[in-house]
């Protein structure tokens, strides 16, 4: 049976300032889906290739001349080729807007990049959220027991620098099935795990894909769902916001020797380093209770995060998913802790949210103990506790240990797994 998609009709308002340099950005984009098929399909020569890149800054040279000198940094360098993700920012009539066009790579630990795009207009409104979720970042870490021996160090310059961005366009590699709502560049340093300084969030397309996948996903399996229907379209956008800023910053936090034992691209390596980050990001929800995330909040994006579980875990075939893996394991762990209990009365979820902080203190000081002392045996041990993480090897792509309540939501084939977007500009 052949997965569920929804389509979801996207509006995105481009200023009457912006609507041309939006529709050359989008010429780009479709330059650079030509480049994805031609790579996809094994027939991207690099002749074609030069070609084909070669017209990108042709067509951005033909844009109004009151951008020109802006733009001549940005053409003369791509003039050169690409690597990475690069990204053409413009101010124009107080909007930003952007253009971040080059290959990335698909899939963790994949040593094949593929091309890919996006064009967007900056919404610079959630500076605020950011900001204050940042405020107590050094306090998250003296919590944690994660303080820098350099004390003008801060995990707040350590940590990407993020904006987000109201999308009016994807091509490529991030116009696939599994849509992301981010993307990662390097800024000209090498692309791995510690270089990644820039992170760009596309807001719009992460709030419609949790209202169109992840709020079915909860309303049927989570006891207490509701409350998630008090949520206006704004607060979902800073609740994802502030999950996503949490689990990044999570990369940046504690000593890793770990990685001096297992390569950067060992599969359980990458599993426990986004379970790291899952639970720093849980772990420090509890600090802006009287704040950020008052007047409900805080019980609110605890159901939020565990929601976002359930849906990465129905990706499924996680061993090739860290990100999926680290979920499944969050997910066992606060079963057995007894912080999610299955309802038999209500066929659903129940999350007690006194046992899951009480527990999730005790797994992520467990957890950054282990990567602060590169024990990897009891990484390995941590990483296979709740079985193999592997599939039955047939069609179905889900773990084979996990229990039946949660196989029957993993597999409810009546729930979308995909989301399509359908951009409605002006």
């Amino acid at each position: 049976m052949r997965r569920k998609t929804v389509l979801v009709n996207l509006s995105v308002q481009i200023p009457e300032g912006l609507r041309n340099l939006s529709r050359t950005f989008s010429q780009i984009l479709l330059k650079i889906n030509t480049l994805y098929d031609l790579q996809s399909g094994g027939t991207l020569t690099p002749r074609d290739e030069r070609k084909i890149w070669k017209e990108i800054p042709a067509l951005l040279s033909s844009t109004s001349t009151d951008i020109e000198v802006l733009l001549d940094r940005d053409i003369q360098n791509l003039e050169k080729g690409i690597f990475d993700l690069y990204p053409v920012s413009i101010t124009l009539n107080n909007y930003e807007i952007d253009l971040i066009i080059g290959k990335i790579f698909v899939s963790e630990g994949a040593s094949s990049s593929y091309y890919a795009g996006v064009a967007g207009i900056i919404n610079e409104k959630y500076k605020t959220v950011l900001n204050s979720y940042d405020s107590k970042l050094e306090l998250l870490c003296q919590e944690l027991g994660c303080l820098s021996a350099n004390k003008t160090e801060s995990i707040v310059d350590k940590a990407p620098k993020i904006k987000c961005l109201e999308v009016f366009s994807l091509s490529g590699a991030l116009d696939i099935e599994h849509k992301p709502i981010c993307i990662f560049y390097s800024g000209d340093s090498p692309e791995n795990l510690s270089a990644l300084s820039n992170m760009t969030v596309f807001i719009n397309l992460y709030s419609e894909r949790f209202k169109a996948i992840t709020m079915q996903i909860v309303k049927k399996y989570v006891q207490g769902a509701e409350l998630l229907d008090e949520l206006s379209d704004s607060e979902i956008s800073d609740l994802l916001l502030v999950w996503l800023r949490g689990h990044d910053v999570g990369h940046f936090i504690g000593e890793d020797k770990l990685g001096q034992k297992m390569t950067e691209f060992d599969r359980d390596y990458m599993i426990l380093h986004e379970l790291k980050s899952d639970l720093i990001a849980l772990y420090s929800f509890r600090l802006y209770r009287n704040d950020l995330l008052d007047k409900g909040l805080l019980e609110k994006i605890y159901f939020l995060t565990v929601a976002e579980m359930l849906r990465y875990i129905r990706r499924g075939d996680i061993t090739n998913h860290p990100d999926s893996a680290s979920a499944y394991i969050a997910w066992r762990y606060f079963e057995d802790s007894g912080a999610i209990k299955y309802n038999a009365n209500s066929n659903k979820f129940l999350i007690d949210i006194n046992i899951l902080e009480q527990s999730l203190s005790k797994i992520t000081h467990e957890l950054l103990s282990i990567f602060a002392s590169g024990d990897e045996v009891a990484a390995r041990k941590l990483t296979h506790r709740y079985g193999s993480l592997e599939n039955n090897g047939s069609n179905d792509k889900f773990p084979v240990d996990c229990s039946i309540e949660l196989g029957n939501a993993l597999r409810d084939m009546n729930l979308p797994y995909y989301i399509d977007y359908k951009f409605i500009t002006d």
